[in-house]
């Protein structure tokens, strides 16, 4: 005979283990399966040499209530770490091989080598280009709106960046939120700036990585939390669904949440049609190159965030993350920290060479952007084969279905990065809603 429980919640990265947090606020009567090991999914801190590397993601947005309460009522608050401000506002391109920051005021703007002057003078005609009756790629909506070069110069990076994703194939209504919906409700997305006022959220960081917030969550979770358990059939029979683990064990529930990513789910899922679907979610690979350097052999001093590309800056690498230039706790007093991400749509194929020879590539062509020489230091790799979900124009169609089977199957949620949003603060905004709701009930 199998066990009851009110909640099973398949996976334990940050998604799971917020939902497990929210959800232990009222009650405690739910399992969490993990099919791995470790704890965190994505989120994976690594200390090296007392270099900070962050395998996953590298900061989180304070941009919602779920993500500063879970930081507060978790005695996190003391812990944060929040960047140098005036460092994290540079950001940079690439402009005939020079780093070029991007503008961040109206004067900065101006004389930026980034846009040409008719591209400058082409935005102020942005409110004259007509709202859009379909969804349609990034690329065409830009163009459209921006013109080619606003697109080529600064989205196409600034997407790589979130998505490592192909604007032309990218869903301007979920990857282009705010963008969308200021043109849909404004008729301009500058109208729409104009009109109403944003508040640009901080990042933040933990003095140890962002591992310590799957830590502190976990460590009132132990009971619950069942390591090494891979969910390999979800069925469902009358009001309740069945769940079937790889130690040949089963259990019924009241709720399912599904945390794990959109291939993993389409293999235990009861519901054929969405299961075929799902497998049309395409996820970019990523490969992760960590490099501790010494100051001294850094000629160019680089103070900012990091640097994106675009295709035709031809770099082997999607961005370099400058980590101990806005978080100096990140890297031992002397040294920088650098995290190099390397292939999604645009490079795919290079994740499939042999880690040593692509680190020699990627390592050659950061040397000579920084002007550094001498021995690294320290280094660190991480591939991941299937890394971020592609938001592609089908998309809209896979949501459909998505949003089918959920009103078919009530208290079956999914609170993935593929479904809804691809941020830890959007994972953790879901996690709130969907406990709330069960909670209620």
């Amino acid at each position: 005979m199998g066990s009851h429980f009110n909640t099973i919640i398949i996976g334990a990265g940050i998604s799971g283990l917020s939902s497990a947090y929210f959800l232990s606020k009222k009650n405690k009567d739910f399992l969490i399966f993990e099919s791995s090991k470790y704890l965190g999914g994505t989120i994976k801190s690594k200390k090296i040499k007392n270099f900070i590397c962050e395998i996953g993601p590298n900061t989180v947005l304070m941009n919602n209530d779920s993500v500063k309460k879970i930081i507060k009522e978790n005695g996190l608050l003391n812990k944060v770490l929040y960047p140098d401000e005036k460092k994290n506002k540079n950001r940079y391109v690439l402009v005939n091989n020079n780093l070029t920051k991007i503008p961040t005021s109206f004067y900065e703007f101006l004389f930026s080598k980034i846009l040409s002057l008719k591209s400058k003078i082409s935005l102020l005609f942005e409110s004259f280009a007509s709202r859009h009756t379909k969804n349609v790629t990034v690329a065409d909506f830009i163009k459209k709106r921006f013109g080619n070069e606003f697109h080529d110069n600064i989205i196409e990076p600034f997407l790589t960046g979130i998505y490592a994703g192909d604007t032309s194939k990218m869903s301007a209504r979920h990857c282009l939120k705010l963008l969308w919906s200021l043109e849909q409700n404004y008729g301009s997305v500058t109208m729409g700036l104009f009109k109403k006022k944003f508040k640009k959220p901080s990042s933040f960081n933990f003095p140890n990585g962002l591992g310590e917030l799957i830590t502190t969550l976990s460590v009132n979770l132990k009971e619950e939390i069942r390591l090494n358990t891979s969910v390999i059939k979800i069925s469902k029979h009358g009001d309740l669904y069945k769940i079937k683990t790889n130690d040949n064990r089963t259990y019924t529930c009241k709720n399912v949440i599904s945390t794990v990513p959109a291939f993993t789910l389409s293999k235990i899922l009861f519901d054929r049609k969405l299961s075929l679907e799902l497998k049309n979610i395409d996820y970019s690979p990523i490969d992760v190159f960590h490099f501790g350097l010494k100051k001294k052999n850094i000629r160019d001093k680089v103070n900012g965030f990091g640097l994106l590309t675009k295709k035709n800056d031809k770099k082997s690498f999607l961005g370099i993350l400058f980590n101990s230039s806005i978080f100096n706790q990140l890297a031992p007093k002397g040294f920088e920290l650098f995290t190099v991400l390397v292939g999604g749509q645009r490079n795919r194929n290079l994740c499939k060479l042999e880690p040593k020879l692509l680190q020699e590539i990627i390592l050659n062509e950061l040397n000579q952007l920084i002007n550094h020489s001498g021995p690294v230091y320290m280094s660190n790799h991480y591939r991941w084969k299937k890394g971020i979900p592609q938001y592609n124009l089908k998309y809209d169609y896979i949501e459909d279905h998505i949003k089918s089977f959920l009103d078919k199957n009530t208290n079956f949620y999914i609170n993935s990065n593929f479904y809804r949003g691809i941020s830890v603060s959007d994972c953790i905004s879901k996690s709130e809603f969907i406990s709330k709701k069960i909670n209620r009930n």
